[in-house]
């Protein structure tokens, strides 16, 4: 595989969250305008508890344990999968709907997650209830790669999402994306980076929802199924179907 080239920048900005030494509390935001409810990781990347393991360690550390993964609620697991230090991973690579799939293998959150009756519509709630301009409150750089990196992150879930969803999901899923992708285009900071994720997740509901009747082209069916986009008309088509919805 081959490193994205267009991921780089935003790859160094959020690299400094395992490298950079933090306190001795799981808290992705250090600025303190955001807080964290989601679960206390033992070991916080960046420590020196943190430095003197091995990557298979690291990824041993962060598991939650059984009693933990069956007490928690939804809303604070899908903060904690939302947090999970090694999503950075996702951008190392050019695939990266494989690359997500391979972070989501090496974390039980995520399994549970998934498992979770209402975690389409928590994923909905969480993914609306944020600001795309909250990110001006931000003054380091640092910090709003942060925050712009949690919509990429919830982004990639809705891909996952939108093959769970009820169509009434669904009909919500698709306008919410569709507004969120336009709002963060007008902000320099989110830029156009995702927008295949976006348009894959919308896909996905759209597929569905059984409205590609007119246009089952080899092409479509094969990013719908595998997250890559061979044809760029495709996400055209897609972003065009839905706003018909």
């Amino acid at each position: 595989m081959k490193r994205h080239t267009t991921t780089i920048t935003l790859i160094a900005l959020l690299m400094a969250l395992a490298g950079t030494a933090l306190a001795q509390s799981f808290q992705p935001y250090k600025s303190g305008i955001l807080a964290y409810h989601g679960y206390q990781f033992p070991i916080v990347p960046g420590s020196e508890e943190w430095k003197a393991l091995g990557h298979l360690q690291r990824v041993a550390s962060l598991q939650l344990p059984l009693d933990t993964l069956n007490q928690m609620s939804t809303a604070r697991l899908l903060e904690t999968c939302l947090y999970y230090p090694f999503n950075i991973d996702i951008f190392a690579f050019d695939d990266q709907i494989g690359s997500f799939g391979r972070v989501k293998d090496l974390f039980n959150g995520y399994a549970e997650l998934y498992q979770r009756s209402d975690f389409v519509q928590q994923l909905i709630a969480l993914y609306n209830a944020r600001d795309i301009e909250y990110v001006d409150q931000f003054t380091l750089d640092y910090d709003k790669g942060l925050y712009s990196f949690d919509y990429c992150v919830l982004e990639f879930m809705f891909t996952d999402a939108a093959s769970l969803a009820s169509s009434i999901q669904a009909k919500q899923i698709i306008p919410l994306l569709m507004e969120k992708m336009d709002q963060k285009a007008k902000k320099r900071i989110y830029g156009g980076f995702n927008r295949i994720t976006i348009g894959l997740a919308i896909g996905r509901c759209l597929q569905r929802l059984g409205v590609f009747f007119d246009h089952q082209t080899t092409t479509l069916n094969g990013f719908l199924q595998s997250g890559k986009l061979t044809q760029p008309s495709d996400l055209d088509y897609i972003f065009n179907k839905a706003k018909s919805i």
